[in-house]
């Protein structure tokens, strides 16, 4: 079982479209943080999918991630669901993709509330501003400024 380096919350297993999740938790170095397992060629001929968390495969092939689609808005939700971080390697490709492509807070912090109750102490405390991160931006504004108009 080859196994094809990680990208933004995505593993393959490379021509293994029948691997278990047993067979993935022992073959690959599944990360803490969510991750998608596509089971196939290439992300555009693979037609199962499978999501870790914490090492461990918590959505099988039988569960209905049938495509990319579904399987990133698994993953998002993963994120969402559990209130965690985006991993630092990956952080800036995963917000790309959670604020221009899937358009989740797209253009606003990622709380708006001034205040909040503080989990630990019980006292009201106020929020950090969480701005968007600048690479991000950046790539954004070029993106969609960019001449899409080829000879």
């Amino acid at each position: 079982m080859e196994e094809v380096p990680n990208v933004a919350g995505c593993q393959s297993v490379e021509g293994l479209v029948t691997t278990t999740p047993a067979d993935a938790e022992a073959h690959l170095s599944l990360p803490i943080t969510p991750r998608i397992i596509m089971l196939g060629e290439t992300i555009l001929s693979a037609q199962k999918w499978m999501l870790s968390i914490e090492g461990r495969v918590v959505i099988p092939t039988a569960a209905h991630l049938t495509d990319f689609t579904t399987a990133l808005a698994a993953l998002f939700a993963c994120y969402y669901v559990f209130n965690l971080e985006y991993q630092v390697e990956a952080n800036t490709t995963l917000e790309f993709v959670q604020r221009f492509l899937v358009r989740i807070n797209p253009d606003s912090t990622k709380c708006t509330a001034k205040e909040q109750i503080s989990r630990r102490t019980g006292r009201v405390v106020k929020q950090k501003n969480a701005y968007m991160n600048p690479n991000v931006i950046s790539f954004i504004r070029e993106f969609t400024e960019f001449d899409w108009l080829t000879d």
